[in-house]
């Protein structure tokens, strides 16, 4: 006990002597919280917004008429005819979206019976597709309502306010569409961008311990220390449990850090929902405590197969990043490609993403999380093996 009293010490000191290691462990991860859920956050607000679409129409016709209110009515975009009192047109709206000003906009000109969308060339992908179908959709909508009105004019005759009614009195009576969210029932948890944001950045920042982890194993073996050391009665053993100690101390820091970042940091200063753990402790516990030995499995076994520092934080935070990508810290799983998500399923990462999710929004249980939590602890097993094994052939 005094031999891993005395190495934790050695630890600690060699963990607190490194600023940049500490900043890494501790800023950065709530650093990238903050901007990637106000971001999201921001996203959702502007959704809400509509979206201004230029306007220039040489026709004037009642067709476009109809097309102007359906796309008003939607409540997504805004139809803008008119910029400082002047009209637009469709020389003008070419010009204002080709510099950025808007987005969008829809040309409608007396030699082309076709109706022209215009769109910003720097739009991000997902955004413009998603645009442009709603446009089409509504305007198409518009057309088919117009030929729908001629076509029971020139067939009812004097039947067509009669039809009219009706037609208003079944939409009216169509019954409405409610949206519920796949939970358990009585669970008081509420989806949420901070529920879905915190369980993976919990994951990322555990992970990289991996720069300062790995570092003091290759200062350990660059500069002596370590062929020191062996020299005392210290078995190697010894020497690594103290190393995993003082990590696991570090990544249930990390996870209290931010969980307290969701509860209190986003409620009271972003005015955020606030993060709700639930009430299964124990599964909580497990997951944490497996996650954290993970993540140690991983800084150990970088920092064993690495010849020099620069090789160690180069590829651990590189590994890092792409496993977070393809894990869900950063995007959402389903919408990465099916090879994506097949190679997802073996990053301790994502299983121990997965087993937040199932404790922090679909309130599972000790049951739910057992398998990936059990896949946790062997990879913690046969990071360990393999570290253990690689010292004592070198060493």
């Amino acid at each position: 006990m005094h031999k891993i009293r005395s190495l934790l010490i050695k630890e600690f000191l060699l963990l607190f002597r490194d600023i940049p290691g500490l900043i890494i462990l501790f800023v950065m991860p709530v650093l990238l919280i903050f901007v990637v859920t106000l971001a999201q956050e921001n996203a959702v607000k502007v959704q809400h917004l509509k979206t201004p679409v230029l306007w220039a129409d040489e026709t004037h016709s009642l067709v476009t008429e109809k097309i102007v209110r359906n796309i008003e009515a939607s409540g997504f975009f805004k139809i803008v005819k008119k910029i400082d009192q002047n009209e637009v047109t469709p020389s003008s709206a070419l010009k204002l979206i080709g510099k950025g000003d808007y987005q969008f906009g829809v040309i409608i000109t007396t030699g082309d019976s076709s109706i022209g969308l215009i769109i910003d060339p720097t739009l991000q992908e997902t955004y413009r597709i998603a645009s442009t179908q709603s446009l089409t959709y509504l305007i198409r909508e518009a057309q088919a309502r117009d030929a729908m009105d001629k076509l029971i004019q020139k067939l009812a005759g004097s039947m067509k306010p009669v039809i009219d009614q009706m037609l208003i009195k079944t939409m009216n009576d169509l019954p409405p569409i409610k949206e519920t969210f796949a939970l358990k029932e009585k669970s008081s948890i509420q989806p949420s961008v901070i529920q879905n944001n915190v369980p993976g950045f919990i994951l990322f920042a555990m992970f990289f311990i991996v720069i300062p982890l790995a570092g003091s194993l290759i200062t350990e073996k660059n500069e002596g220390s370590f062929r020191r050391l062996m020299t005392l009665p210290v078995h190697l053993t010894s020497l690594l449990t103290a190393k995993v100690i003082t990590y696991l101390i570090v990544c249930l820091i990390q996870f209290s850090l931010m969980i307290g970042v969701g509860c209190w940091i986003f409620p009271v200063f972003f005015g955020l929902p606030s993060f709700e753990t639930g009430h299964q402790y124990l599964a909580i516990f497990m997951t944490t405590f497996a996650a954290s030995l993970a993540a140690i499995g991983f800084g150990l076994l970088v920092g064993t197969l690495s010849s020099t520092q620069n090789q160690a934080a180069l590829f651990g935070s590189v590994m890092v990043v792409i496993l977070g990508v393809i894990s869900g810290t950063f995007f959402p799983i389903h919408l990465m490609p099916d090879p994506i998500r097949y190679i997802s399923y073996l990053s301790p990462v994502r299983w121990g993403i997965d087993n937040y999710l199932d404790l922090f929004i679909r309130d599972g249980n000790v049951i739910t999380i057992l398998p990936k939590t059990i896949l946790l602890f062997l990879f913690f097993g046969f990071a360990m093996t393999i570290s253990i094994a690689t010292f004592a052939k070198k060493y």
